[in-house]
């Protein structure tokens, strides 16, 4: 691989640690990105689509460099408040608020346990919090170069029942949403 290869490759797996660190929070100064999240599901009648701006903190520094990042990164979180999800219709959005119980629990949050660089990206595992429950996930993570920074994009398809959370019934039962839902993220991080 040529130096100029490994350095672009450095950068790749740097943004994409800092962007795992985005996911894990701590002490030291964090660099923050906003991240956009598109939350898809179905329902018996149609598909559906939300979207969510969300934040990520990355803090760099710990034991385990990686390419690119020789301070490695120390802790990453990523998080979205519930309440500012997007919807197609009010309606939709009004029946996720309801779901979420967003007034009780105002946030979603990802926080990065580890990670595993993996050709163009990593391999990232952590906990994810909706409601009242945290549960472990693992997830692959896609990094490019842009600009001065790096791409990070993400998917992970969960059940939102293992999260506590009641998929809407809608219109006397004749409309109910699948548990089944995919998550997908990006976002430019700059280490």
């Amino acid at each position: 691989m040529s130096t100029a290869s490994q350095t672009r490759l450095a950068r790749i797996v740097t943004a994409g640690v800092v962007a795992l660190a985005l996911l894990q929070g701590g002490t030291a100064a964090a660099q923050e990105a906003t991240i956009d999240f598109t939350v898809s599901g179905s329902s018996t009648i149609r598909g559906w689509t939300c979207t969510v701006p969300g934040t990520a903190q990355v803090t760099a520094g710990s034991s385990t460099a990686v390419r690119g990042l020789a301070d490695g990164v120390q802790a990453a979180t990523l998080s979205l408040r519930v309440k500012d999800f997007v919807c197609p219709q009010e309606e939709m959005r009004e029946h996720l608020l309801e779901a979420m119980r967003a007034d009780e629990f105002t946030e979603i949050t990802f926080r990065l346990g580890g990670y595993e660089a993996s050709g163009q990206g990593a391999a990232t595992t952590g906990t994810l919090t909706i409601l009242d429950s945290t549960k472990e996930v693992s997830f692959p993570l896609s990094l490019t170069p842009s600009g001065a920074g790096v791409r990070m994009e993400g998917e992970l398809a969960l059940d939102m029942t293992t999260y506590g959370v009641e998929p809407p019934v809608v219109m006397f039962g004749l409309m109910r949403v699948r548990p089944l839902i995919h998550i997908q993220f990006s976002g430019i991080i700059t280490p």
